[in-house]
């Protein structure tokens, strides 16, 4: 089992918020053209999910011996505005790309196992619809 603490704190700049994972600062904003200093909370769910996915590749392609290279991930995420303020993440579509004299069968397996380990992946499909295709 593993911990983590993610510290997070509203800034005094409207909608800033100062994060802080360890050594790491980073700030999460609007997406707003006035406010646009940094990812948006939505933003960083899409990139934790991408994140989590192409290191569990690098990692079982490494353990394996695999021939993969230059994987990548695309998220196109969608959310849904349920009035007052609320809106929802209703659904991911990924696309993942890598080169490789895999077959297609090979690559199938390859993606499908990189998925199985992928902590982030497997805890947030639980959550929200998502679709991937190996591109």
């Amino acid at each position: 089992m593993s911990e983590y603490l993610v510290k997070s704190k509203l800034e005094d700049t409207e909608w800033q918020i100062a994060n802080q994972a360890r050594e790491h600062e980073f700030i999460c904003d609007d997406n707003d053209k006035e406010h646009d200093k940094g990812p948006n909370p939505v933003e960083y769910l899409c990139g934790s999910v991408n994140s989590c996915i192409v290191m569990s590749a690098g990692m079982v392609a490494k353990s394996h011996g695999l021939d993969v290279k230059n994987f990548r991930v695309e998220n196109n995420a969608k959310t849904e505005n349920l009035g007052h303020g609320k809106s929802v993440v209703t659904e991911m579509n990924i696309k993942v790309f890598f080169d490789s004299e895999m077959s297609k069968d090979e690559k199938e397996k390859f993606l499908a196992h990189t998925l199985h380990v992928s902590t982030v992946y497997q805890t947030v499909k639980e959550a929200i619809k998502i679709y991937v295709e190996l591109a």
